[in-house]
């Protein structure tokens, strides 16, 4: 048997962080435009626990989490970071390119975790290829989404978990054929 008669589709998400308490249309249409249509979209929350995006994106950032009717192999993921890469950088400004209006942290759910990957390594990730690694943030057990010991702080306190419950609801209906 080949590896690819083992390989299950994962959930395609995003975590968007972006400036303003409303999910800006601008955003949420350039999202459709490179994934297709929005499975889910999650409440907006507060990024204010650290500055790092701060001199770049300014203040009053909130991040939410949204997903895709898309769903991947998780071995594409890397794919699909390089994608959303280029998407941040369409929305700087001309006189300001390096400064971007918009984080796209895609990755993927599947019934037991939610990945991110990332361009940076780091003790707990795993190499995927192509730049980029694994980063394993949030376990899915007894009907909860659990952050791991390397999350970072927002996963930890974790806001999202109403949204991402109902997003892995929708993608077991949607593998069911509900």
């Amino acid at each position: 048997m080949k590896a690819s008669q083992f390989s299950e589709n994962a959930q395609l998400i995003a975590f968007v962080l972006q400036k303003g308490s409303e999910w800006d249309p601008n955003v949420i249409e350039l999202l459709e435009k490179t994934w297709g249509p929005i499975r889910h979209k999650g409440r907006l929350f507060a990024f204010d626990k650290t500055d790092y995006y701060k001199p770049e994106m300014g203040d009053g950032l909130y991040r939410g989490v949204v997903s895709f009717e898309k769903e991947i192999p998780p071995e594409t993921i890397a794919e699909e970071k390089e994608r959303s890469n280029a998407l941040e950088l369409t929305t700087a400004s001309a006189e300001t390119p390096e400064l971007r209006h918009v984080n796209i942290d895609i990755g993927y759910m599947d019934m037991d975790k939610v990945v991110l990957p990332s361009y940076k390594r780091g003790p707990f990730k795993l190499y995927a290829g192509k730049g980029v690694w694994l980063d394993m943030l949030l376990t899915y057990a007894k009907g909860v989404f659990h952050p791991t010991a390397w999350a970072f702080d927002d996963f930890v306190r974790n806001p999202y978990q109403h949204d991402l419950q109902l997003i892995r609801e929708k993608f077991k209906k949607a593998r069911k054929g509900v």
